[in-house]
C-alpha cells in the first residue's frame, strides 16, 4: 500500500487537522504547569535572602561600669532574652566607632547615672538618662531622664522596651 504525504505550497508536509489539533490539546496542561513553574522559580530567584545571623541582632552594647543601676538594666535585657556585651563608653566616644559596634551588636545602651540618696525602704535613689541607641543609623529608640528609685527606673525602662517593640528578633524557620 503506497502512502501519499500532502505537501502545502511551502513544500512541508500538511498534518490533517484532527492530528494537530489532538497533540497540541494533550500538550495545554503541561504547557501551562511549566509555564506556572518557571514563573514561580524565577521570583524565588529574584527574592532577596535574608540577612545571615551573625548575632549582632540580637545583641545589646551595655556600658561596663558596675554599679547597681546598671547591672539591673542588663539583668533586665538578659531576662528579655538579649545577648549582651560590654563596651567602655569613653573609648568609644573618643574613637567613633560606631560601625564596628554595629556589626557587634543592634543596640547600645548609654547610661550616665548619679546616685542622690535613698527611697523608703532603703533601695538607692537616681538621677539618670538612659538611652537605646540603634548603632547602625545612630537614631536613638528611647531615652529615659529623671529622677527615681531603682525600681521605678527598671520598670520605666522595660515600658520604654516593650513601648518600642524592642524584641529579640527569632532566628530560623518562619522568621
Amino acid at each position: 500500500m503506497k502512502q501519499v504525504r500532502l505537501l502545502a505550497a511551502s513544500g512541508y508536509p500538511v498534518v490533517p487537522w484532527s492530528v494537530q489539533n489532538t497533540m497540541t490539546l494533550r500538550k495545554i496542561p503541561s504547557l501551562a504547569l511549566a509555564i506556572m513553574l518557571y514563573g514561580m522559580l524565577s521570583a524565588c530567584a529574584g527574592a532577596p535572602l535574608p540577612p545571615a545571623d551573625n548575632g549582632a541582632a540580637r545583641a545589646v552594647a551595655v556600658p561596663g561600669d558596675d554599679g547597681v543601676l546598671v547591672e539591673r538594666l542588663r539583668a533586665s535585657l538578659r531576662e528579655r532574652g538579649w545577648a549582651l556585651m560590654s563596651y567602655d563608653a569613653a573609648a568609644l566616644e573618643r574613637s567613633r566607632a560606631y560601625d564596628s559596634l554595629a556589626r557587634q551588636a543592634k543596640y547600645r545602651l548609654t547610661l550616665s547615672e548619679d546616685r542622690i540618696g535613698n527611697c523608703r525602704g532603703g533601695t538607692p535613689s537616681y538621677l539618670y538618662n538612659a538611652a537605646m541607641i540603634e548603632n547602625l543609623s545612630g537614631d536613638v529608640v528611647f531615652a529615659l531622664t529623671g529622677a527615681n528609685c531603682l525600681d521605678t527606673v527598671i520598670s520605666r525602662f522595660a515600658d520604654g522596651l516593650d513601648r518600642n517593640d524592642l524584641i529579640v528578633p527569632r532566628i530560623g524557620a518562619g522568621g
